[in-house]
């Protein structure tokens, strides 16, 4: 039953009263999910296609067309915009009336703290993005010691259509190489470039761990940090003093080779997979570590042992994320790992997948020109008759990585040959109904505690001997 027309209203006949007093429906949390979602795709996307448009195909060292940076710089302001729009600082008064004020979001404070975020760092970007702008500009062809026979080089093509370009090689205008102030100045460049890509990695790592951790990932951690990450690493990360994370890193890099390669370097295939076991690891030694903490702080009798597993677990955790910062620095060209990669699928913050897209824009296009300057000091050496000593290599085995090699192999059979005997010793008990040993599958942390520890803000955790 509908309601009457109140006298002096006008009525059209195209709906009733009760319509007409409806509000209009507003969105579900899901569906407004969905939307930010969306959002956050496209401006990533935005982001990346600006960035590399500045650059053009294949950056060199020379300028960039002066067109495709402004044209580059306008789509990056709208970007820019568009997110600070999207999430507002935390201390910022919104107009009544207003879309948003009308719409409030579950997460705005989480969005607050994102737009704060973004504010930071976002002109940081840009002054990293000009200082690469200004390195690359110190070179150009009227008066450099190298020139370029192209603007680039097709390195894969099918059917007639290019799927890849590559840069090509610089060639030195003295058949001498470069005088000591042309290569003074390729290594201050190389110094400059290199700056860009630690602040933008710093940055994009920052901003992806702000995103939250998704729970099927959470889920599919292990409870043994052993088994992710391996026993070798395992006990190099365990140090109790003295750990270098640049040897380790040289170490790391002869594994899987034969041993018998100079100068083996890790593929980024293997660089992925060691940092997804890295986080995985780091996840299970934070919760083991909140859990440490509860126990010691209920402790009223403090004995000399009280607190010794969690400096174990904080020490463990400190290694581990030198270790990935080493492995940052050097493979910045590194995929994104399983954890940041359902990150940035599952996120909506427009702000942090901004911040994410052009962080990771500059790391890619910085990569490239580093590369270039090494180019030009490889063919400079090359032209004296002697190696590049500024590519950096792993450091060749010696005596004692040779035995640590040893040892580390017979730790992990030793280790295998238990776990082994373990789940022989356990399929016999299930087999005559005797019951397991009541240990718990899984960490008893809550599902939140288990995400990895920032790299470049590590709080204290580390794991107990029986992982």
């Amino acid at each position: 039953m509908t309601t009457p027309i109140d006298a002096g209203e006008t009525d059209d006949g195209s709906t009733t009263r009760r319509a007409r007093a409806t509000p209009p429906a507003t969105p579900t949390r899901d569906a407004r999910r969905e939307g930010d979602a969306r959002d956050a795709r496209e401006i990533a996307e935005t982001v990346a296609e600006a960035c590399a448009r500045g650059w053009g195909r294949v950056p060199l060292l020379r300028a960039a067309a002066s067109e495709a940076r402004a044209s580059a710089a306008k789509t990056l302001d709208d970007a820019y915009a568009r997110a600070r729009e999207a999430a507002p600082s935390a201390g910022s008064v919104t107009m009544p009336g207003s879309e948003r004020a009308s719409m409030p979001s579950p997460s705005s404070g989480a969005r607050g703290r994102s737009g704060e975020t973004l504010r930071e760092h976002w002109e940081c970007l840009r002054a990293l993005d000009k200082q690469l702008a200004n390195a690359a500009a110190s070179f150009s062809d009227d008066d450099g010691a190298f020139a370029y026979a192209s603007a680039y080089e097709v390195a894969r093509e099918w059917n007639g259509v290019v799927l890849e370009f590559k840069a090509p090689k610089p060639t030195l205008k003295s058949p001498n190489g470069l005088s000591k102030e042309e290569y003074k100045k390729v290594i201050g460049a190389s110094q400059w470039i290199r700056g860009v890509i630690e602040g933008a990695t710093r940055i994009s790592l920052l901003s992806i761990e702000a995103m939250p951790v998704p729970a099927a990932w959470q889920e599919s951690l292990q409870a043994n940090a052993k088994e992710a990450i391996g026993v070798r690493l395992y006990n190099e990360l365990s140090a109790s003093y003295g750990f270098d994370p640049e040897a380790l890193a040289d170490r790391e890099s002869f594994w899987g080779s034969d041993l018998t390669e100079e100068h083996a370097v890790m593929s980024d295939i293997d660089v992925v997979a060691q940092l997804d076991a890295l986080e995985k690891a780091e996840a299970v030694w934070s919760a083991k570590l909140k859990e440490q903490q509860t126990i010691d702080s209920l402790e009223t009798l403090k004995t000399w042992g009280h607190g010794s597993r969690a400096k174990t677990l904080a020490r463990r955790l400190r290694n581990s994320s030198a270790y990935r910062r080493v492995l940052y620095a050097r493979y910045p060209n590194a995929e994104f790992t399983s954890l940041q990669q359902m990150k940035l699928a599952r996120n909506d913050d427009v702000a942090l997948a901004a911040l994410a897209s052009y962080a990771g824009g500059l790391i890619r296009v910085a990569s490239s020109l580093r590369e270039r300057a090494l180019d030009v000091l490889e063919v400079h050496h090359a032209a004296l008759g002697e190696a590049n000593p500024h590519r950096r290599s792993p450091k060749p085995f010696g005596v004692f990585d040779y035995i640590s090699f040893t040892a580390s192999r017979t730790s992990e059979l030793v280790y295998e040959l238990g776990k082994s005997l373990e789940r022989t010793y356990d399929g016999g008990r299930a087999l005559v109904g005797a019951d397991g040993r009541g240990c718990s599958a899984q960490p008893t942390a809550a599902l939140a505690d288990r995400s990895p520890a920032a790299i470049h803000f590590v709080s204290d955790a580390d794991d107990s001997d029986d992982d």
